[in-house]
């Protein structure tokens, strides 16, 4: 059976909502961070090259190579970290920190070393400048304008510390024939940040936009599936009106035609035996036809409850049948779920359209009852009644109950004897 159903929307949490906007615009980040570091490691190579080949002070060699390495050790574990140690690292400080505060923690960390690199490589003449400034790259990207403008006042403070006391510190070049360089030096940091603080912008905008975008095709292709789910269901709600309004009414009507014949053939016995059996068919086909209907357009997708559906199916079937069915309704009902109802409806069908085949019987009641967790449907009749074994239960019509009924975590109980009738007793939980 198939039935559409719509489900309410889910208010959004603010707070996750944030936490998604982070975490998308780490994605932009994601993109960018190669380009940092491998600015970094070019800063890094320049440094080398100086270190190498140029006509570099003695203070600015002193602790050569061993500084040299310890930069590459500091620039490499900063590459490596976010592909291979970031993962654990989320994992172990959990949801205490935010999506990007573990890369912001590892920027800061990065920038307070590089003093100490600016001190043993000379102060003022060092060749780590270009080295120096590159640190200030990541957090610069991660930060807002008012942090990013702290952290680069915080550098400068350090940078100042660092030539004051390093090298020839107060008496250094930097205050005298060198002085003129002092501005250019102390702009490329202030460049830095604001380059890098365009391109987190602009990152930040194209990943908003590129969520917006997928969203909106997110949203064309839900409501583009809605629009089919309701033309489907039009289709079938017009199907059904069809086969209703044609062919189960001529099958109706062929019924009392076929009723009127036997009526008027009783003079001849075998006609009248002939005629009775064809009115039997076309009853079981037009219940058939019902079944059908119910299967394009489901009479428990709107608000009827469970109690008229059921009365408006057995008056149905007494109208088809001509067999009177009493209903009894126990307990307060109770809003149950459309696979519950549809599934009650189901079995209902199997068990009237059973006694209708081969009970014989005259009488028919229907049992409905509403628990606390539960909602339970007997069909008894006053038919010829069966020896119930595996066997005698096996038919598809029992088959299909027990398959319903087990699908919702219920259960079918079906007591007969030989010339007292039948009850068939199906139980759902309404949890289900």
């Amino acid at each position: 059976m198939e039935a559409a159903h719509h489900q309410m929307p889910k208010r959004r949490n603010p707070s996750c909502g944030a936490e998604a906007r982070a975490e998308a615009g780490l994605e932009g980040l994601t993109g960018v961070l190669p380009f940092l570091f491998a600015v970094r490691w070019g800063a890094w190579a320049i440094a080398l090259i100086l270190i190498t080949f140029g006509d570099l002070r003695d203070d600015n060699t002193r602790y050569e190579p061993l500084l040299l390495g310890l930069t590459f050790a500091q620039s490499l574990a900063a590459t490596l970290y976010v592909p291979l140690l970031r993962p654990r690292v989320r994992r172990a400080i959990g949801p205490r920190w935010g999506p990007r505060d573990d890369l912001v923690a590892l920027g800061l960390v990065d920038v307070a070393v590089i003093p100490a690199v600016l001190y043993f490589s000379g102060g003022w003449s060092t060749p780590y400048y270009h080295f120096v400034v590159s640190s200030l790259l990541v957090p610069a990207f991660l930060l807002g304008w008012r942090r990013a403008t702290a952290l680069l006042l915080g550098f400068f403070a350090a940078y100042f510390a660092v030539i004051s006391t390093a090298g020839e510190g107060t008496d250094g070049p930097w205050l005298r024939e060198d002085a003129s360089s002092l501005a250019g030096i102390l702009i490329t940091p202030l460049l830095v940040v604001v380059v890098v603080q365009y391109l987190s912008a602009l990152t930040r905008r194209l990943t908003e936009q590129r969520e917006r975008a997928g969203q909106a095709l997110a949203e064309n292709v839900r409501l583009q599936k809605e629009h089919e789910e309701l033309a489907a269901q039009e289709e079938r709600s017009r199907i059904a009106r069809e086969i209703h309004d044609g062919i189960a009414q001529s099958i109706y009507m062929l019924t009392l035609n076929l009723e009127k014949a036997a009526e008027v053939a009783s003079g001849d016995q075998k006609l009248r035996e002939r005629l009775g059996k064809l009115v039997g068919l076309a009853k079981e086909t037009l219940l058939e036809v019902r079944h059908y209907i119910f299967d394009l357009k489901p009479l428990l997708s709107g608000d009827v409850g469970l109690t008229s559906t059921i009365q408006g199916q057995i008056r149905e079937f007494s109208t088809v049948t001509g067999l009177p069915v009493r209903l009894e309704v126990e307990g307060e009902e109770r809003k149950v779920p459309l696979a519950v109802g549809s599934s009650l409806y189901r079995i209902a069908q199997e068990a009237l359209a059973n006694v209708y085949r081969h009970a014989g019987a005259s009488a028919i009641d229907v049992h409905l009852a509403f628990c606390a967790d539960s909602v339970s449907l007997e069909v008894r009749d006053n038919g010829r009644g069966f020896r119930v074994n595996s066997a005698s239960t096996s038919g598809r019509g029992l088959r299909n109950m027990h398959q319903r009924a087990g699908e919702l975590d219920g259960h079918v109980d079906i007591a007969s004897v030989p010339g007292h009738g039948t009850s068939v007793r199906v139980t759902l939980p309404i949890a289900a």
